[in-house]
């Protein structure tokens, strides 16, 4: 177990590892409130994560007792998994973007054997092989990632204030893309803004949309709107929920504009002639690695993420969906 991390501000950074995951650890960040300490999100459920979050508390010179309040910068089960521990713990309270509750509530619950079904049928529409279907079946665990026990009781909305001690306060920033609700939150005396995963230093934030039908919501223009919302507002400092401190927030909130323009013109260059499905749509798109050497579960988030690509580049008329076509298929405008 690590210390917290005092980075100024009154700002402890804690470690909440989880190394079942890639990412390794989500990063939680503790300030005092006027009923003790709020954190910005809680990190994975499970042992390792719980002794994290209570021994980086302890170092502060604090007990998971005195949480007060957790803000959540939005529903994934690596920042809402260990929310219902400290519930239980010390009667704190629990606040999410009304536009990602629903999503926790799906998450939390929905892991089912109609839950894969349906899944399964999106990746049917979307042009996967009878092969990759039975791939991705049996890799899918029916496990919740995050119970029921986590969810919030409290509704955050774009402007509020959540109160800190001294007179010091967070504002709520919202900041959707990377789900419906992400929110970021802005210590408004320090120059700080928490980013979530909205804005890494280094890691490129993952923006999918559902699968099918492609009417879903162009989470890509969120993203990018969102991106330029932190923008202007001048904010220097930017602490995410993983990876190193932000030094130049704007810098890397048009950083991350500039990506995803490469992005999408890549992918309308890669259609040339073809009237392709979503699934050939992913497989052409530019990946940090090769398409084929993503696991099952990896290649059904490519493919969302290359979902909401395409559903940019039709808001854009840049590609169009051919009438009638099962799956169906886009060709370049």
């Amino acid at each position: 177990m690590s210390d917290a991390l005092a980075i100024g501000d009154g700002i402890f950074q804690i470690t909440v590892p989880m190394t079942h995951n890639p990412l390794g650890s989500t990063l939680i960040y503790a300030m005092e409130s006027p009923n003790g300490v709020v954190l910005v999100d809680a990190g994975w459920d499970g042992d390792e994560g719980w002794d994290g979050l209570t021994s980086g508390l302890e170092s502060m010179g604090h007990s998971i007792g005195d949480v007060e309040g957790v803000v959540l910068t939005h529903f994934h089960p690596d920042h809402t998994g260990l929310c219902g521990r400290v519930r239980e713990a010390s009667g704190a309270w629990i606040a999410m973007h009304e536009s990602d509750q629903e999503m926790f509530r799906l998450m939390s619950t929905g892991h089912t054997v109609e839950w894969l079904d349906d899944q399964i049928l999106n990746l049917r529409r979307a042009g996967a092989s009878d092969a990759d279907l039975e791939e991705y079946r049996a890799a899918v665990h029916l496990q919740p990632p995050a119970g029921p026990e986590s969810s919030a009781d409290r509704t955050l909305t774009g402007g509020q204030v959540i109160p800190l001690a001294g007179g010091r306060s967070l504002r709520v920033v919202f900041t959707p893309g990377h789900t419906p609700g992400h929110t970021c939150f802005h210590l408004e005396d320090a120059d700080v803004m928490f980013t979530g995963d909205h804005v890494l230093q280094k890691t490129t934030p993952h923006v999918g949309n559902f699968v099918y039908p492609l009417e879903e919501r162009d989470a890509l223009a969120e993203f990018l709107s969102s991106l330029e919302r932190v923008q202007s507002m001048g904010v220097t400092r930017g602490l995410g929920a993983h990876g190193l401190q932000i030094t130049d927030l704007p810098g890397r909130a048009k950083e991350l504009v500039e990506h995803h323009e490469e992005r999408l013109e890549h992918l309308v260059e890669a259609f040339g002639d073809d009237e392709i499905t979503l699934w050939q749509v992913a497989e052409r798109m530019k990946w940090y690695r090769g398409w084929d050497a993503f696991s099952p579960l990896a290649r059904g988030m490519a493919l969302s993420e290359a979902a909401a690509h395409l559903r940019h580049l039709v808001t854009r008329n840049l590609v169009t969906q051919v009438p009638d076509t099962e799956p169906a298929l886009f060709v370049r405008v």
